[in-house]
C-alpha cells in the first residue's frame, strides 16, 4: 500500500468511526479529521501528477457522492 492509498484509508476509516457517534463534536472531529487524510492524499497524488485514486470505501463514496465501483 503506497502512502496515498494509505491516507485514503485512514479516511474512510475516519467517516466509519463518524458514523457511530452519538456526540455531534465527536462525529465533527471525525469528519474533520477524514477531510485532512484527503486532503493530504490528494497532495501526494499532485505531487507525483496522478489523478487520485477511486476511493472502494462504500461510506466514503456515499458521503462523497460518488458510485461504488463496480465489483464485476
Amino acid at each position: 500500500m503506497n502512502l496515498e492509498q494509505e491516507y485514503r484509508k485512514n479516511a474512510a476509516d475516519s467517516l466509519d468511526l463518524a458514523s457511530k457517534q452519538s456526540n455531534g463534536a465527536d462525529k465533527s472531529r471525525m469528519l474533520a479529521m477524514a477531510e485532512a487524510w484527503l486532503n493530504l492524499a490528494d497532495r501526494i497524488a499532485r505531487r507525483f501528477k496522478k489523478r487520485p485514486a477511486i476511493m472502494e470505501h462504500p461510506l466514503v463514496e456515499r458521503v462523497l457522492g460518488r458510485e461504488p465501483p463496480s465489483r464485476e
